[in-house]
């Protein structure tokens, strides 16, 4: 089938599904910017697929469309590949260090439970052991 170079279907939804993909690929790369990248590469995906289906109902040219479209996949895979990573990497950590983490919420109740004390009796409490608070008379 030959293309018919006359046609503009599809080509402004390419133009910013294009748009749209450089944008998401842009700000996949920087940090803490994910979930914008990813607005941006889902919604070039939309629209280079919206895009790529008028023109090829009209025989237009598909580049556009295209191209948007694959930067929109670029871009969203990208960024669920970094988030994974990252997400991967804290709990990796906090696995390595429940016991300090553990330990340190310990220490936030006994804690509060002192301050509870003090507040409600006007009182000092010292602390016995990490789970035991004496009041003195």
């Amino acid at each position: 089938m030959e293309k018919n170079s006359q046609s503009n279907a599809g080509q402004g939804l390419g133009v910013a599904a294009l748009v749209l993909g450089i944008i998401g690929a842009i700000t996949a790369f920087i940090p803490c910017f994910g979930l914008i990248a990813i607005i941006f590469g889902v919604l070039a995906i939309i629209l280079g697929a919206i895009g790529m289906s008028q023109a090829k109902k009209e025989n237009a040219s598909t580049t556009m469309p295209k191209a948007g479209l694959i930067l929109g996949i670029a871009a969203t895979v990208f960024v669920i590949v970094w988030v994974l990573i990252v997400v991967g990497t804290i709990g990796a950590t906090a696995i390595a260090h429940k016991d300090e983490i553990s330990d340190a919420i310990d220490s936030i109740k006994v804690e509060a439970k002192k301050i509870e004390i003090q507040d409600s009796l006007n009182k000092e409490a010292h602390i016995v052991t990490d789970t035991t608070v004496t009041v003195e008379e």
